[in-house]
């Protein structure tokens, strides 16, 4: 399994992998690599549960051990590891817990339909136990320094891993009947779509607008962008010239002449590409936050990126496109087939 460094506060420094590829089982543990440390109770994945902050899973269980409500409420709000060290075993006597003034048997259904709301709460509200648990598909999910005497411990091995399994495999199984959401693109308009070096610092009074020759496309730009539109979302990304308004106008003419009405809606300004929210960025320097973009950057002429042709392929292989959905492949002005082998 591979490291998630920010997950648990180590780092993933003296982490482990507790994945066994023989059995396809995965050891949910504190110390373990990801997708593992983010399961454990010890995280800090906070979540909203019936008005009530939980700091961790292990906050909110460790809460139930309080009938006392400020008790309660304060240890619910803290991290895995402090809350943990709140626990106590007077409970284990009548066996009896509490959630917001109320008794509730530690061996009966209602505790055991609290708990599941609860982990469906975080499952819900926390992205990062979400993405945890679904790249656990397929898996069988055991906790082997667990308890597993219902009346010692307020969840057993047992009863966590059920619970984590169900919300998975439900979910899942809601996914697949899902419609696939198309994947979101943006694409840098400065010298990635169009040449705008020269219109951008060589521009006088006298200077052609791209409706005039001003501008001209990178190769196999528009070809691929044709392609890529019938499969993803696509968006354009320009900056403004803080000197010279005109040239974002002169752009979008630019983009009406070519695309027709194909980007009307779909025009971002901005300086700042990492505040954009989407799956890809298809730009070249790195600059104005492309680096720091939350999806993946890709970086039109690198070496694993040349041209856009070499795009194209890349976003059907991951996007796992049937072989039929293929695009033809630019060669200089013309196209040629090609198959999914040759990806």
């Amino acid at each position: 399994m591979k490291e998630n460094k920010d997950m648990t506060g180590n780092g993933g420094k003296g982490s482990k992998d507790y994945f066994d590829p023989v059995t396809n089982t995965l050891d949910i543990r504190s110390d373990g690599l990801y997708p593992s440390n983010v399961l454990s109770n010890l995280c800090s994945n906070g979540f909203r549960f019936e008005g009530r902050v939980c700091g961790s899973m292990e906050g909110f269980l460790q809460s139930l051990k309080y009938k006392d409500e400020d008790k309660q409420r304060q240890i619910c709000s803290m991290k895995g590891g402090n809350a943990r060290k709140r626990s106590v075993t007077s409970w284990q006597t009548d066996q009896i817990v509490w959630w917001k003034g109320h008794a509730i048997d530690r061996q009966g259904e209602e505790f055991q339909q609290l708990v599941r709301r609860a982990y469906q709460a975080m499952f819900e509200q926390s992205q990062r136990f979400r993405d945890a648990l679904m790249q656990t598909r397929g898996m069988a999910l055991v906790h082997s320094i667990g308890e597993v005497n219902p009346y010692r411990t307020i969840l057993t091995s047992q009863e966590l891993c059920s619970i984590l399994t169900g919300i998975r495999d439900a979910y899942d199984k809601r996914d697949k009947k899902l419609p696939k959401r198309r994947k979101r693109v943006f694409i840098n308009m400065d010298n990635i779509l169009a040449d705008c070096h020269f219109l951008e610092e060589n521009r006088t009074d006298e200077t052609p607008g791209m409706d005039q020759g001003g501008m001209d496309e990178m190769q196999g730009a528009i070809k691929a962008l044709s392609e890529l539109h019938a499969y993803f979302d696509l968006y354009i990304l320009m900056t403004a010239s803080w000197n010279d308004p005109s040239v974002v106008a002169n752009k979008v003419k630019w983009l009406i002449q070519v695309f027709g009405k194909m980007f009307e809606e779909n025009i971002v300004i901005t300086s700042r590409k990492d505040l954009c929210n989407g799956d890809y960025l298809i730009d070249g320097l790195g600059n104005n936050g492309a680096s720091d973009f939350e999806g993946e950057w890709i970086r039109l002429g690198s070496e694993n990126y040349p041209d856009w042709h070499s795009v194209v392929f890349y976003l059907y292989k991951k996007e796992k496109l049937e072989k039929e959905d293929l695009p033809p492949v630019m060669a200089g002005d013309g196209y040629v087939k090609r198959t999914t082998t040759e990806i």
